[in-house]
């Protein structure tokens, strides 16, 4: 496992860390062994035998958000988040996991989701019975996040595609409500191929699979693929699908929308997707402004702390993390922040102090009032 990623890791030897800077971890704890050159010295330790694979190399590994901002900084595109993944499988298959990790993939198998709850029924309290019974070919993949922490994402999607006449899509009420992305971010891969097989025998008979989470387009696009389970050709984000909508339907636009806000770019969204536009585009579209810009904006966005498993082992590093991302709000004395990623604004409520924060299509729902002709 570590000799394969030995150019790497010696790339990064002779690399003078330029990507220190952009680390949200190297950044908030000041310690360069949880930078990424400072990883790859200790891989590339490993990798030649000069360090024992240990408990404590391993925990290293989950000292990273796996936000890519690295791979952003990189002339040499090493894929250090995709080999921290490798190293933590490999971690959790020889017991070395941290003990957190261990026992949050224990907490995972009870209902196959990382919040141990039966997130169908859920899910059925959120939504009337009549979209999750309707026979469509296209299905809204509401995912295990926004299910728990963010339910209204899923019902002012609903309440949009209402007011867009858009009639026939249906709401995913499959048992299963999560896509392993945790699964394999926390290390777990073969726990993650199996599920992933279920879920794909369940999604591949939809024509289209429209999902509000960049974190599970991306898993439903590229990692299922790369499993076999490929479903790339079906699956979109909600950004991609609403844009004709909103480009050809003449809609009304409610009055004293708030029109000062200030945009996060989720990592998934901007550097896994390369989706940054589209979200600032439906946003100035509909108030006629273009959102407030973090000074690390688009593909060069700093992360909000919480990806990767990061704040399952260093929960209070990651929400450091948050708040610093979040006090560029206070200094340019704005009220909302609009993302769109459900962990990034669960945690930015919970890290916040008299801040709104709103996903994209809560945003786009409350500012727009119906169709011209209604």
């Amino acid at each position: 496992m570590f000799e394969q990623h030995l150019k790497h890791t010696q790339t990064c030897s002779a690399c003078p860390s330029l990507c220190q800077s952009v680390c949200p971890v190297h950044v908030n704890t000041g310690n360069k062994s949880f930078a990424p050159w400072g990883m790859m010295q200790l891989l590339q330790g490993v990798a030649e035998k000069d360090v024992p694979f240990s408990p404590e190399v391993a925990a290293v590994s989950y000292s990273c958000t796996t936000c890519r901002a690295c791979v952003e900084q990189c002339e040499h595109e090493v894929p250090i988040p995709s080999i921290l993944e490798d190293i933590r499988n490999m971690a959790v298959k020889e017991g070395k996991a941290p003990e957190e990790i261990q026992g949050f993939l224990e907490k995972f198998h009870r209902h196959n989701n990382p919040f141990s709850k039966d997130l169908l029924q859920r899910l059925k309290t959120l939504v009337p019975e009549e979209i999750l019974s309707k026979n469509t070919s296209v299905v809204y993949y509401a995912t295990c996040t926004s299910i728990t922490k963010c339910p209204e994402i899923v019902q002012d999607t609903f309440s949009l595609f209402k007011k867009l006449k858009i009639d026939f899509v249906s709401l995913y009420a499959d048992p299963i409500q999560c896509c392993g992305y945790p699964l394999y971010s926390a290390g777990a891969h073969y726990d993650f191929v199996d599920l992933a097989e279920i879920n794909y025998h369940s999604l591949k008979k939809y024509k289209l699979i429209v999902t509000g989470s960049p974190a599970c387009a991306w898993t439903l696009k590229e990692m299922y693929a790369k499993y076999d389970f490929d479903l790339s050709g079906k699956v979109v984000t909600i950004n991609e699908f609403l844009k004709p909508y909103l480009k050809n339907i003449n809609f009304k636009v409610k009055r004293n929308i708030r029109t000062k806000l200030m945009y996060h770019d989720p990592c998934y969204l901007s550097r896994y997707l390369n989706e940054a536009d589209l979200p600032r585009e439906m946003i100035s579209g509909v108030s006629g402004y273009a959102p407030i810009e973090f000074h690390d904006n688009h593909a060069h966005s700093q992360c909000s702390g919480q990806g990767g498993c990061y704040s399952i082992v260093n929960k209070k590093s990651a929400d450091e993390i948050t708040k610093k991302r979040l006090n560029e709000v206070y200094e340019k004395k704005v009220k909302t922040v609009v993302s769109q990623c459900p962990t990034c604004i669960f945690k930015m409520r919970q890290n916040s102090s008299g801040l709104i924060v709103r996903d994209v299509i809560s945003y786009l729902n409350d500012s727009i009032q119906g169709t011209v002709d209604e």
